[in-house]
């Protein structure tokens, strides 16, 4: 029986919502997908599960009445599952980064700093992943540093003893520090200061890894530009990967997909997405 899944997003669809589009147009009686601009209990009604956006999640939360602990150290959500009739918030972005992290990235050196690229929720998930992983010093990196400030008090109050640490952009290059791990959260254009001066990749110790979150980058050049720096690169599908074996798995749908039909439809999927189509 196909499981229905919503998602609540203003702008074009997500990328993993697209992916599920795409996957169940593959295998019929899988999902049964619907798009909604603005959330809608409603809607909500004769669902599954439902994808948010964080613009979107972020309007909802203040209204939220339970809230698992993760949701609220991070305050934000992108997943509602429903459990004993009641649907609860979850953190899709937060399981997938730490799946991938921990089976792709087995030899992680987390005695030095990590390095996190990006703005909002993503860069705050992602820098709350390492902390799980066992980092004690992370660089918050990106255009708008008020921004960045906010977000190290943020994940402080709830990570006593890690230190979080604003660079801005123009200082990337020139510092002294070496991390093991840079993660990217946001779309990098080909024309962008950012993706050239990360591209230099001179602050990262010999057998880093670089990992590239954001699903729009499918296609990303910044780890293309990992890959000559000889850097272990993990790229958005392995995140697109995980993150569809999760709702699977959350739906009790696992059994259903093969993790060759799921590799195969991601590699497929990236070729049918590609820039220059």
């Amino acid at each position: 029986m196909s499981k229905k899944i919503v998602e609540f997003r203003e702008e074009n669809p997500g990328t993993l919502f697209r992916f599920l589009q795409y996957i169940a147009a593959k295998k019929a009686d899988l999902f049964e997908l619907e798009r909604h601009d603005q959330y809608s209990a409603e809607a909500l009604k004769s669902a599954d599960a439902a994808l948010f956006s964080f613009e979107q999640a972020r309007l909802l939360y203040p209204s939220l009445q339970v809230l698992p602990t993760q949701v609220r150290l991070m305050e934000c959500f992108d997943f509602y599952l429903p459990e004993d009739k009641k649907w609860y918030p979850r953190l899709l972005f937060y399981e997938a980064i730490h799946d991938v992290l921990v089976h792709k990235a087995r030899d992680l050196d987390i005695r030095v700093p990590a390095f996190i690229v990006g703005d909002g929720e993503c860069l705050r998930i992602a820098a709350a992943v390492c902390t799980e992983l066992g980092y004690s010093e992370i660089y918050l990196i990106g255009e708008n540093t008020v921004q960045l400030h906010r977000e190290a008090r943020l994940l402080s109050r709830g990570n006593l003893g890690i230190k979080f640490k604003v660079l801005p952009i123009e200082e990337l290059t020139i510092q002294a520090v070496s991390a093991s791990l840079i993660i990217n959260t946001i779309h990098l254009p080909s024309e962008s200061e950012l993706l050239k001066d990360l591209s230099y990749f001179n602050f990262m110790n010999t057998g880093g890894y670089a990992f590239d979150c954001h699903l729009g980058n499918l296609h990303s050049e910044l780890m293309e530009e990992a890959e000559r720096a000889e850097l272990k690169v993990l790229y958005p599908a392995d995140l697109l990967q995980s993150l569809v074996r999760i709702v699977l798995e959350k739906l009790k749908q696992s059994d259903l997909v093969t993790s060759s039909d799921l590799q195969q439809w991601i590699s497929d999927f990236k070729s049918e997405n590609s820039p220059s189509v």
